[in-house]
């Protein structure tokens, strides 16, 4: 028996595999920076960082767990921000901003992650209804639970009510709600910036780290402020197209996201093919001479099992704007080269070591990291 146990172990093991670990960087890619490069070469040893959710609920625990992550990443020596006391998932119309500032080996790295399942929050909850849990007679009940297998109700509830609505409700009517509000967040924190005197000749770099849809709504806010001609808005999108250094897009969507953007006739006439989604909008629109010397890089990561996950291809962006890295990585184990939870697949990367690691040191690593 005890042989028998020890061969299923063994099988187990070797069936259960994470085929992106350590990560692939996809051939062409560019090298590029991590944040503990940009820390170190930055005049006054100072770093600024936007966090960017993407769709499914996420809260202060989320803020505070990714900080801490890219942190100690960057210096083993890092103390971890404590966990947050309120970890109540995120309401109300305004977007909830948690600010860090943290000592990173020498220098200082300035944290603001963006918040916004609130403003989606209310919608979802017409779907709670279909919630699974535990399992009524819908013939004669009054409420209808119908028996789910337990893998296929917990991607319902999931990756489906909980993940995929966000997308649904952020490309309908709520679009422009939405947008208003994270414009008045990115403004407020560049605006934050500038007051405590951290802009002294725009040199402090500025990073962007985005997940998911967090990416696609990220460039329309920006493309809003840098088109419209309201003083505040504007000026701050100024200043961060001045001073942004590097783009990290975990579970880049835009590909799939900008296909409700786009002429199904256009398309087939091959006349909309390339350089027509958000991000191309904003490299367009990006100051000819900019403080930040280093170009402008954008590092896509993505998880091959991702469902909703796409490559960033470099031929449909102009490269004198932007250079483009590729890097796949593994977010959770493949069983039997068969599956992979899809759910951990999707929202799993920055939990991911790898690509904390690969955020902070660069690709290939630079050797700031202590």
């Amino acid at each position: 028996m005890k042989k028998i146990l020890t061969l299923l172990g063994i099988l187990l093991l070797s069936a259960c595999t994470t085929p992106f670990h350590p990560p692939v960087t996809v051939r062409d890619s560019k090298p590029f920076a991590g944040m503990a490069q940009l820390l170190a070469e930055s005049p006054n040893k100072q770093l600024d960082v936007i966090l960017i959710h993407g769709m499914c609920t996420h809260n202060r625990q989320w803020a505070v767990n990714t900080i801490n992550i890219m942190a100690k990443a960057a210096d083993q020596a890092y103390i971890p921000l404590p966990a947050p006391t309120d970890k109540a998932a995120p309401s109300g119309q305004e977007i909830e901003v948690v600010t860090a500032t943290t000592k990173v080996g020498g220098g200082t790295i300035r944290f603001n992650a963006l918040i916004w399942s609130g403003l989606t929050a209310p919608l979802k909850q017409l779907l709670a209804y279909d919630d699974t849990g535990t399992p009524t007679n819908c013939a004669v009940d009054a409420e209808c639970k119908p028996q789910r297998a337990s893998v296929n109700g917990k991607l319902k509830d999931t990756l489906l009510n909980d993940c995929l609505s966000d997308a649904i409700i952020y490309q309908g009517d709520s679009k422009d709600v939405i947008g208003k509000a994270l414009v008045a967040a990115i403004t407020n924190v560049m605006e934050d910036k500038a007051k405590a005197g951290r802009d002294d000749g725009a040199a402090v770099p500025l990073v962007l780290v985005a997940e998911s849809l967090g990416s696609k709504m990220t460039f329309d806010a920006l493309n809003s402020m840098l088109q419209n001609e309201e003083t505040r808005g504007k000026r701050a999108a100024n200043t961060l197209a001045d001073r942004i250094a590097t783009l990290y897009m975990a579970a880049n969507q835009l590909p799939l996201l900008s296909l409700a953007e786009r002429a199904t006739r256009l398309a087939l006439e091959n006349k909309q093919m390339r350089r027509t989604d958000s991000l191309s909008q904003f490299l367009d629109q990006l100051p000819k001479r900019r403080s930040i010397v280093r170009p402008l890089t954008l590092v896509a990561f993505t998880d091959p099992n991702d469902l909703l996950s796409y490559l960033l291809l470099p031929a449909h962006y102009d490269s004198s704007k932007v250079a483009i890295a590729n890097v796949l990585v593994s977010n959770d184990k493949t069983y039997f080269g068969l599956l992979e939870n899809p759910y951990a697949a999707h929202t799993g990367y920055l939990q991911n070591a790898d690509v904390a690691q690969a955020i902070v040191c660069g690709l290939p690593d630079g050797g700031h990291c202590k």
